[in-house]
């Protein structure tokens, strides 16, 4: 038997990259014999971690080029999905890793705990994939063969074993991963992106049973969400990226741009700047360039939802804020928000730096002869007249900068709706050890209870509000949509961008070729609600046809 396996890319601090080459036709017979084996058989898992473009489209906040079949409910049952086939391949190879080192010679057993710790959070991680999407499915737990009729013919296990399954794999691999922190052995896992892995799920599974199961044991799990998240906390090993002093209002934009030594950024910050990510799918340049795109190519088109959404600098929403101006300028609704609105959208007419020259220059208004000004205005590639700045480099590719698998603020928001959901209300010392750290990094008002019952305003949906804005296309909406229970509400509506009639836009840019759908309210319609479906069976995507066919045990998911 012969094993094909291909290194991941690890880089350190300084960019070296470990284990680049493919592995040909390693024999099983001579391969799992010392601790270097292992630790290159594990790096292929970190290719399966998730990447910029992982299907934030799906959901309500953005409109990709090509409409999504899953945002509006059109898709149907398919003959296969990559997400069965993908997560189960990566089940088989980490059970394979796990199977082996039970195998291992006895004198590196210690030294390859922390590989078989890795496997056990992959497999947890595809299990969880499996979970969000399907429910239950069958558990795999060892590597598959042909004895293995109890699992290949079997039914499906139950949501609540698959999570338990999930939990218990994380539990016991927590103890064998390192405990560093940020800039030690980069790319890497740690005990702490366990952790939250192990908060991620228990959130996901504890408020899916809260909504859609009467709160069947969902406090259990809540309280699992809140323990992983403090102890990531009370570590004090990671902080959120701040550089206002050098980067002013635009600093938090530029921690998803960080490079390893390329300069993304007016202080020529690189990644090493950054305590904020605690694990990453890691990128560099020349080996593994990142899929970030520049501004201007308009891959992913806010909508109108999202924009609503953002604060005024009162912490009121627009809706109740005086300080709201309203549509009629182009600019009008930008001004006065949440400054994390002009970080993730294009401000229409705002300089933005394109980079064409080596030399990288400083002085944002005066480029000189080594790059020029975009002057980004309405119609550049968007389809809702807004357009994404989040994660889009000013700088020309390839690109070397990280995705965030998990990263702190993640971990503040997890805690903050734990807590609230666990007790149906949250102190504003809890609020003021998480979501308001975020609101500080960006310069907004704390958010407390006094400020919610003054204002008529609503704890939780203030709660979900900050992890809307702060998670936008980091590929959680669909997700948290369904476990809320709240898709069946918000997918249906239409989807809508600028408002056209009646305001600058219509004035200064009156082309006649220009044919949208505008609302009753004057608002341009990418989608009509009529074209629009959430029912109850999207709430679990189906299974693939092939799989059932294979298996007459598994059943198929309500409604398809």
């Amino acid at each position: 038997m012969y094993l094909f396996v291909f290194s991941a890319l690890f880089l350190s601090g300084c960019e070296k990259n470990l284990d680049l080459k493919p592995l040909d036709a390693l024999s099983e017979a001579t391969y799992f014999k010392t601790e270097k084996d292992f630790e290159t058989f594990a790096n292929q898992f970190y290719l399966t971690l998730p990447d910029l473009g992982s299907g934030d489209d799906n959901a309500d906040l953005s409109m990709a080029t090509n409409r999504s079949a899953i945002s509006n409910g059109s898709y149907a049952p398919a003959e296969t999905s990559s997400i069965w086939d993908n997560n189960y391949r990566s089940i088989w190879q980490s059970s394979y890793l796990i199977e082996k080192a039970g195998e291992a010679p006895a004198d590196i057993k210690t030294a390859i705990a922390r590989y078989t710790a890795e496997a056990r959070f992959f497999r947890a991680f595809a299990h969880f994939d499996l979970l969000k999407n399907f429910g239950g499915v069958p558990i795999v737990d060892k590597r598959l063969g042909i004895s293995s009729d109890d699992i290949l013919y079997g039914p499906r296990n139950t949501r609540a074993e698959v999570a338990a399954f999930i939990l218990a794999e994380l539990d016991k691999a927590i103890p064998d991963l390192p405990a560093s922190g940020p800039g030690t052995d980069n790319g890497r896992l740690s005990k702490w992106a366990a952790l939250a892995l192990k908060a991620r799920v228990a959130l996901f599974e504890g408020t899916w049973r809260k909504f859609h199961e009467n709160g069947n044991n969902s406090a259990e799990m809540l309280d699992q969400a809140i323990s992983a998240s403090t102890e990531i906390l009370n570590s004090n090993l990671f902080e959120l990226f701040d550089r206002r002093d050098v980067l002013g209002d635009s600093s938090y934009r530029y921690y998803f741009l960080l490079e390893g030594t390329r300069k993304t950024n007016a202080a020529g910050l690189t990644k090493a700047a950054q305590r904020e990510t605690i694990l990453a799918r890691r990128h560099d340049r020349d080996i593994s360039p990142s899929p970030a795109l520049n501004i201007g190519q308009g891959v992913l088109s806010p909508t109108r939802k999202l924009v609503d959404m953002f604060l005024s600098k009162d912490g009121l929403p627009i809706e109740k804020s005086p300080l709201f101006e309203g549509y009629a300028e182009i600019l009008s609704e930008y001004r006065n928000r949440d400054p994390r609105m002009k970080n993730w959208l294009i401000t229409p007419f705002q300089k933005y730096w394109l980079f064409t020259q080596p030399a990288y220059h400083k002085n944002w208004d005066n480029p000189g002869a080594g790059g020029i000004i975009y002057d980004i205005a309405f119609g550049i590639l968007t389809q809702t007249g807004y357009s994404t700045f989040k994660m889009q480099q000013e700088i020309g590719g390839p690109h070397g900068n990280d995705y965030p698998v998990f990263r702190l603020a993640e971990i503040y928001l997890i805690l903050a709706e734990a807590l609230f959901e666990k007790n149906g209300a949250i102190t504003d010392v809890q609020l003021d050890q998480s979501i308001n750290k975020l609101r500080t990094r960006v310069g907004m008002p704390s958010l407390n209870n006094a400020f919610v019952a003054t204002n008529g305003l609503d704890m939780r949906e203030e709660i979900r509000r900050e992890r809307s804005i702060e998670l936008y296309v980091e590929n959680f909406r669909f997700d948290d949509l369904r476990r809320w229970k709240t898709a069946e509400t918000e997918m249906p509506k239409a989807v809508r961008g600028i408002k056209w009639k009646g305001t600058e836009f219509e004035q200064r840019l009156p082309w006649s070729n220009l044919v949208f759908q505008l609302d009753a309210d004057g608002f341009i319609v990418l989608e009509a609600a009529s074209q629009r479906q959430f029912l109850p069976r999207h709430y679990l995507r189906p299974l693939p046809i092939r799989q059932i066919l294979l298996n007459p045990s598994l059943e198929q998911n309500p409604g398809w």
